[in-house]
């Protein structure tokens, strides 16, 4: 009976260890603990594997990608990385094996995921040489959507020498990148916006590239757009009112272009030419016209102090918007535009046809192309009956008197 009693008092003792059913919910991102070959060591002789732990089983389906190996970044690369989950672990290699005398740095980038759904939201970077040096260099930049005006998250962006060794990254949400740790050398650098999230440069996807010569430090921003070798055409002509035309094009057109009255002619259905007086890119336009209103609502407000609306904000920013704005990578050239502004004089006729045409518009890589479309301005709408007609309709006739 002693010894039965020694026995359970044991078990109940194992058993008390960790949370029993109904404790705390974990709620916690799998956490890397180690990886080998260690980050920074060098002449490393990795095995077949290099290895990111965590300290609990991972998922073998990740958030934001279809598979593990998306999750991945070898740099330099040599095709598409040969990843192996383990429960805890996750062991990655190259397409082939590690060249010697390279420095490698290995990412996984966010989405690594628990069995109940926690998910990593920081990358995970490890830098390792198989030489006796790992080069300080670096080459960095930011990846614009060029024609949208804004950096591109998640862009590709490859150094690519000529041997074909391609050093590899992704920006972030900010859309900056950082190749590291380059054999020094000439490279193409090449980034591009995957929109089908494959990692390679399709079609009618947006990129572009530049040579750099590396050394030490480098720094080149990249402004992906769409490298289309026909020029613009157009695509719709919206009439805004008997004065006023917006030109819509189908490609966006090159910004060091003047845009003038003499790049359009505009005839009606009669062959008659149509006078353009103004003809400016809407971007430009509409920027016009709001510092326009700015400026007449500021004269109003020092000609009556009282109606200055009062600050809802210190300093009149929002906070957490327009400071995450301000923070933002800002465009070095100018966003490239396709509409354009035309006015003409005298008005347009309600119903009358006429026919545009666009002379030597030039894309972004130089091609141009000349463009027609008709047009058709919309009738005047007819006022609806008054409060009056109304009335004058619902009274009968008055007769005229009989004789």
């Amino acid at each position: 009976m002693r010894r039965l009693l020694i026995v359970l008092a044991a078990a109940l003792g194992c058993a008390s260890q960790g949370y029993p059913p109904g404790g705390p919910e974990d709620k916690a991102a799998p956490a890397l603990v180690s990886t080998s070959p260690d980050s920074g060591s060098v002449s490393a002789r990795p095995s077949k594997w290099a290895v990111f732990k965590f300290d609990e089983v991972i998922s073998e389906r990740p958030q934001g990608a279809a598979t593990l190996d998306m999750l991945v970044l070898i740099s330099p690369r040599d095709g598409a990385p040969r990843v192996d989950w383990r429960r805890s672990s996750l062991a990655v290699r190259p397409r082939q094996d590690w060249k010697s005398n390279t420095a490698y740095t290995i990412t996984i980038l966010p989405g690594i995921s628990d069995l109940r759904n926690n998910v990593r939201r920081e990358r995970s970077t490890v830098i390792f040489g198989t030489g006796a040096v790992i080069p300080a260099t670096r080459i960095s930049g930011v990846v614009f959507n060029w024609v949208e005006g804004r950096s591109a998250v998640a862009a590709i962006v490859e150094a690519i020498a000529a041997d074909s060794t391609t050093y590899v990254a992704v920006t972030d949400s900010t859309g900056n990148f950082a190749l590291l740790h380059v054999t020094p050398g000439v490279y193409t650098l090449r980034g591009f916006l995957d929109a089908n999230n494959n990692r390679a440069l399709d079609p009618r996807e947006a990129w572009d590239s530049s040579t750099v010569t590396v050394s030490d430090s480098v720094r080149s921003d990249i402004y992906a757009f769409q490298h289309d070798t026909v020029g613009p055409r157009i695509a719709t002509v919206d009439v805004r009112d008997s004065l006023t035309l917006r030109v819509a094009f189908d490609k966006p057109m090159d910004s060091r272009q003047t845009i003038d009255i003499a790049m359009f002619s505009l005839k009606g259905a009669d062959s008659a030419v149509v006078p353009i007086v103004l003809a400016r890119p809407a971007l430009e336009y509409e920027r016009a016209r709001a510092d326009s209103v700015a400026a007449l609502d500021s004269a109003a407000r020092a000609r009556d102090p009282f109606s200055r609306p009062p600050q809802a904000f210190p300093g009149g920013r929002r906070p957490g918007v327009d400071s995450a704005a301000a923070n933002l990578p800002r465009l070095a050239r100018p966003v490239p535009t396709s509409e354009v502004i035309l006015q003409v004089f005298p008005p347009l006729r309600a119903g009358s046809s006429y026919r545009l045409t666009a002379l030597g518009i030039r894309g972004l890589l130089g091609a141009t192309q000349t463009s027609e479309r008709s047009l058709i301005v919309p009738k005047a709408p007819v006022a609806p009956p008054t409060a009056a007609d109304t009335l004058r309709q619902a009274r009968p006739p008055v007769r005229p008197p009989i004789l």
